[in-house]
């Protein structure tokens, strides 16, 4: 008698539906959320926070960016804004300090805020294209500036 009956088939199909359907629904949802993010002409709060948050591990990649804004706003309330409200430059640096907890310059330590964080990220070669803090920043864009710092963290963790 053969090992797979059409019953046993349908069982073993059945089950491996189950269990791996869900790993399969929440990386689509991921990455539903990370194209939205990449497409977007002008980054929002919420999109900023979720990229920051998920990264940095402080939400789960599950999370939706209404829920990355909140998260961000009660852990950083310095940062906090309406979730799709368009971040600039100097807050998604700001937010960077705050979230991967990096040491600023001198001028960052009296007065820390989105125009010196801009300059240190500036300054630690993470932001590299032109750059000033009232300026509109892209999805795209902020992935960059992320992988960068993600490789400097690596770099130092590394050493």
């Amino acid at each position: 008698m053969p090992f797979f009956t059409s019953r046993k088939a349908a069982l073993y199909a059945f089950l491996v539906i189950i269990f791996f359907a869900p790993a399969f629904t929440v990386s689509a949802e991921f990455n539903t959320t990370m194209d939205y993010i990449l497409s977007e002409e002008k980054l929002s709060y919420g999109s900023a926070s979720f990229a920051l948050l998920a990264g940095t591990g402080y939400i789960s990649e599950e999370a939706s960016v209404q829920e990355a804004s909140d998260q961000m706003a009660q852990l950083f309330p310095d940062t906090a804004m309406e979730w799709d409200s368009p971040v600039t430059l100097g807050s998604f640096s700001y937010m960077i300090m705050k979230a991967y907890e990096m040491d600023g310059g001198l001028m960052y330590r009296f007065f820390p805020g989105p125009r010196y964080a801009v300059r240190e990220l500036k300054f630690k070669k993470i932001i590299q294209e032109k750059s000033y803090g009232t300026m509109n920043i892209t999805g795209e864009r902020a992935f960059r500036i992320i992988g960068r710092i993600l490789e400097r963290e690596e770099n130092r963790n590394a050493e």
